[in-house]
């Protein structure tokens, strides 16, 4: 006496190879959104980083503008001689302060 097998039993048994293929190419799918997410937070970082440094670089570029702009004021001379070369005018006294 033979015994019917279901109809989705037998499917299963005739094309088991399309399953496993299936299988396998979700197993790919699977690694490819893992490896796609690792990269985009490191390409997020990335960013981030060279975000700072674009800011960074701006400050020093509108820092070098406005140096190059007052270059003729006698005021901005006298900021930079005290400041570089620790000169102070006639009559006022230099002060120094120590950390211990």
């Amino acid at each position: 006496m033979k015994t019917k097998e279901s109809p989705r039993y037998a499917n299963f048994f005739r094309y088991w190879w399309t399953i496993l293929l299936l299988l396998f190419c979700y197993g790919f799918y699977l690694h490819g959104m893992h490896t796609k997410k690792e990269m985009r937070l490191d390409l997020g970082g990335k960013v981030l980083f060279l975000e700072s440094q674009l800011f960074c670089a701006i400050e020093k570029r509108d820092d070098l503008l406005l140096q190059m702009d007052s270059q003729s004021d006698p005021a901005w001379i006298e900021m930079l001689i005290k400041k570089n070369l620790g000169m102070v005018p006639k009559g006022q006294l230099k002060v120094y302060f120590h950390n211990e």
